[in-house]
């Protein structure tokens, strides 16, 4: 059995595995644009839930403020039944940042290519839509030196990031400068600063010694990453 994995600093968690993954629900993280024309990237936060970023310029009443990407625009902790309380957003005033604790509750529904904010005490009025935007960023990935042991694990390890959260990776083992085996993962979750491996479960005895492997990210939109590798010991 050959699984994606995600290495924590307390183990190991699963993440998928190849064959008869499900498919997930439609996810607010990636780029939007905004009713307003603006374009916004969501992202997850590492406490749950989700940050909202702009990505273009914000107008005020009386000034014309760039926002940088990576500014905090409004944060959601989601509370279930797509019910998220909305807290701690960045607002523009004078081309100064500040920080509002107003607090509010809106219930979010996504679909493949549109998100509606809902507002009013029933949650039947639609106070907010967004329209997918084209996602042009390609992933980032490199490659990690791994180690493995014959009829054992070996584990090709990675770190991947992509402004979507999600990935795909193809993966390639060379002997002697050919390529002797591919692998490819499902779609799944890239987070920024998490070490991914690709493990092999039962390692055969041609493994065995120094070699090379390369690794390549996919996005959903289509978007490819430059490829990285790194070595491999199989003792």
């Amino acid at each position: 059995m050959v699984l994606r994995l995600a290495v924590t600093a307390v183990g190991i968690a699963l993440f998928g595995v190849l064959a008869g993954a499900a498919v997930a629900a439609p996810s607010p993280i990636g780029l939007w644009k905004a009713e307003n024309g603006r374009t916004y990237r969501w992202a997850a936060l590492p406490s749950g839930g989700y940050g909202e970023y702009a990505m273009t310029a914000h107008r005020t009443s009386k000034n014309r403020c760039l926002v940088k990407p990576n500014t905090l625009v409004y944060r959601y902790h989601p509370l279930g039944g797509g019910l998220f309380r909305t807290d701690s957003f960045i607002w523009q005033k004078g081309c100064s940042t500040h920080w509002s604790l107003n607090e509010t509750t809106l219930k979010i529904t996504v679909t493949a290519t549109r998100m509606t904010h809902s507002c009013n005490k029933q949650y039947a009025k639609v106070c907010w839509t967004y329209t997918r935007a084209r996602d042009t960023q390609a992933p980032r990935v490199q490659a990690v030196d791994s180690e493995g042991t014959v009829d054992g694990v070996t584990s090709l390890r990675y770190v991947v990031s992509d402004d979507s959260g999600r990935t795909w990776e193809a993966l390639y083992v060379y002997r002697d400068g050919a390529v002797v085996s591919r692998y490819r993962t499902t779609l799944g979750p890239a987070v920024k600063g998490r070490m991914y491996a690709y493990r092999l479960d039962a390692t055969p005895a041609s493994f065995r010694g120094t070699f090379r492997f390369c690794v390549q990210s996919h996005d959903a939109a289509g978007n490819v990453s430059k490829p990285s590798c790194a070595k491999v010991r199989v003792r």
